[in-house]
């Protein structure tokens, strides 16, 4: 390989296993406030995914599969995504390692620790004020808006 492919795939590697400067190495929980056009409809959840993967990705957190959290519909032939199914048992922890839900039952209750200074985004910031989250799924994963923010939730492997 010439030395051009080797710097490239060096890069590569450390931008998508490294944190950046303030984050934390443990953060799998971000809000995306602001997603891709997606046109009249709703995204489908693969689409959704997709986009929560980018934005990770580009904050140094392409290691791990993320999820939106959202159910899928019969009209995307995802009738079968179970927002509460496809985020794992957690620990789920934010931009700056603060822990959002220790598993399910806590992220879905009362004692979560889902607040306006806890649900940070992917590049470690509050969500705008007046944002209402979640708006993608209510806690259930049943429809609650059609329209962002989504939260995502990055498992291992």
């Amino acid at each position: 390989m010439k030395r051009a492919g080797w710097t490239l795939l060096a890069g590569m590697v450390l931008l998508s296993a490294s944190p950046l400067a303030g984050q934390s190495g443990r953060t799998n929980f971000f809000v995306a406030v602001q997603g891709p056009t997606w046109g009249p409809d709703r995204p489908a959840v693969s689409a959704a995914d997709t986009h929560c993967h980018d934005m990770a990705y580009s904050e140094g957190m392409g290691h791990l599969t993320w999820h939106v959290y959202l159910n899928g519909t019969s009209e995307h032939g995802e009738e079968g995504q179970i927002a509460r199914a496809r985020i794992g048992e957690g620990p789920w922890y934010n931009f700056r390692g603060v822990e959002i839900a220790a598993n399910l039952d806590q992220l879905h209750s009362d004692g979560n620790n889902l607040s306006a200074e806890s649900a940070l985004t992917a590049y470690g910031q509050p969500v705008p004020e007046g944002v209402v989250i979640p708006t993608g799924s209510q806690l259930d994963g049943g429809e609650f808006s059609l329209e962002g923010p989504f939260f995502c939730f990055g498992l291992s492997g």
